[in-house]
């Protein structure tokens, strides 16, 4: 919060004492450093629509497993990324938040879908050598800004699964809408802020691939709601009779 804290003083002590406005160039910095923290804030609940719906609907039906584990991937490079080029922590800051959340929608998946251990295993192995890599210095800044320019690929790689899954099948089910329009909004906020930090093109062109599939999926999610309440709507009730006759089965 210091950069913020710092520009703010800036721009109302030129403010209090030219009864002016700064320059372009300051007014852009505050703006682009209130809405990181925004963003920042916002990435705290993003997901938790996905979770609820999850939750609720006792199912991962139409959920694409690959993509929130390629997704999380992704997210981990990003904030991995702004941290080893030293990047303010509001502009990559929603990528480790975003990466928790991600984290807590794969337990949920695999549980409903009843993924092997092994897969389960692997994934957060995997995930867990990545961060501990660079934190202990035994993958360089340079290496991760190959592995950021290749995340533009990679994001696409998880999201695409789910575009023509959604496709096939005509519904969407438990994907959450709001957290798809959240994710259409922080991507165009994050171009701004990313230009003005000095962020490179690597996240640049994430974000608008990013942009680009989000905005594919919240379509998806209008065209086909009437099918997907109707889908749910059946996966809710085998799931409550599965528990009925469980619950029958145990009393006798």
């Amino acid at each position: 919060m210091a950069d913020l804290l710092n520009t703010t003083t800036v721009v109302m002590k030129h403010v209090l004492e030219t009864k002016t406005l700064p320059d372009a160039a300051l007014l852009k910095m505050l703006i682009s450093q209130l809405l990181g923290y925004a963003i920042l804030a916002g990435a705290c609940i993003t997901k938790l629509p996905q979770i609820l719906l999850i939750l609720q609907a006792k199912t991962a039906e139409g959920l694409s497993l690959e993509m929130f584990e390629i997704e999380t991937y992704t997210l981990l490079v990003s904030a991995l990324y702004g941290y080893t080029q030293q990047l303010p922590f509001n502009t990559y800051g929603e990528s480790l938040i975003l990466a928790v959340q991600n984290a807590a929608i794969l337990a949920l998946v695999y549980g409903y879908s009843r993924v092997p251990v092994g897969r389960r295993l692997a994934v957060t192995t995997a995930y867990v050598a990545l961060v501990v890599g660079v934190l202990l210095g035994h993958i360089s800044a340079a290496s991760m800004t190959t592995f950021a320019e290749a995340n533009t690929v990679v994001v696409m790689l998880s999201r695409l699964p789910q575009v023509f899954k959604n496709f096939s099948s005509g519904s969407t089910g438990a994907l959450s809408g709001l957290t798809t329009a959240i994710n259409v909004v922080g991507c165009c906020v994050r171009l701004f802020t990313t230009q003005q930090a000095g962020g490179g093109a690597a996240m640049m062109r994430g974000y608008v691939v990013s942009l680009i599939i989000n905005a594919t999926l919240l379509v998806q999610i209008i065209l086909y709601r009437k099918k997907t309440a109707a889908v749910l709507a059946a996966q809710r009730a085998k799931a409550t009779a599965a528990a009925a006759a469980k619950e029958t089965k145990k009393e006798k």
